[in-house]
């Protein structure tokens, strides 16, 4: 059972061996840059390193070292993006290590999502009242994305295919009565290596507009089916705000807000809350 550092609060945000695409320049000169924004992303990768996952199979989930992604919004939250591989190097969790400002001092905060359905290790968070992440995966299943074409048998061409498809999807976040509609960034955040015809995927971000902080990751993958490969997708939320996902103007997925984010038994396959005052 993983135990985090943490003060016991959740933070209302949005926010492999695999081959890793920068979906966009983590640190533009004379942005990003800084001496702060520096010390944070060190701050992320060591905490990102001490985290431990689990199956309840014994399988042991191995963390990326280079973070797939890292963001700014408004130049006040920070934060990169890493995965965490099966022993079969399939995708099984990803989450989001960053800070938020709060009373002029920086928090951090972990954001996780898993992505396979397969029981984990429970884990728990925060000083008491503690909150115990039970993840339930019946909502994990991939789908098969419509009218989608035939897998290419060569990588260039699954890679035109998957940019192709990611674009047929539109995304929109819900909050305070008002829709946002997320922007999708144009290069997938990571691919697998090695990939071939029965085995290959990604995973796009959408974005807001005021950052570049993922809200909602969608994740497209090669799956077999009949004995044929088709393509399968999987929406996974990263705010607690209200999403909807669809697919040529069809509603193919949405998850209401999360209202129970503060509850002491967290089972659903998201989860975010603060581990800390990050020291000057």
């Amino acid at each position: 059972m993983l135990m985090f550092r943490t003060l016991g609060v959740v933070l209302m945000i949005g926010s492999a061996w695999g081959s890793i695409t920068v979906a966009q320049d983590p640190t533009p000169p004379g942005k990003e840059t800084t001496e702060r924004s520096e010390r944070l992303f060190q701050r992320f990768d060591q905490t990102a390193k001490e985290l431990e996952f689990q199956s309840q199979a014994g399988e042991i989930y191995q963390w990326q070292q280079t973070p797939l992604f890292r963001f700014s919004s408004e130049g006040n939250v920070f934060g990169s993006v890493f995965v965490w591989m099966t022993p079969k190097k399939h995708l099984a969790l990803i989450g989001t290590i960053g800070s938020i400002p709060i009373n002029q001092r920086d928090y951090e905060f972990v954001e996780l999502h898993l992505l396979q359905p397969t029981p984990i290790v429970p884990m728990t968070i925060g000083n008491a009242p503690r909150k115990r992440w039970t993840p339930e995966v019946d909502q994990l299943e991939l789908k098969p994305v419509p009218s989608a074409p035939s897998v290419a048998t060569d990588g260039g061409k699954r890679l035109v295919q998957m940019r192709g498809i990611a674009r047929q999807f539109k995304a929109e976040m819900i909050h305070n009565s008002q829709t946002n509609h997320l922007r999708l960034l144009p290069q997938p955040l990571f691919r697998y290596d090695d990939s071939t015809a029965e085995f290959d995927g990604a995973l796009f971000a959408f974005v807001w507009d005021n950052g570049t902080d993922p809200e909602l990751l969608l994740r497209l993958d090669v799956q077999q089916r009949d004995g044929n490969s088709v393509w399968m997708f999987q929406a996974v939320r990263f705010t607690w705000r209200q999403l909807r996902l669809s697919h040529k103007g069809e509603t193919v997925w949405q998850a209401d807000e999360f209202l129970n984010r503060d509850t002491a038994e967290q089972r659903t396959p998201y989860l975010t809350g603060l581990t800390g005052v990050i020291a000057e």
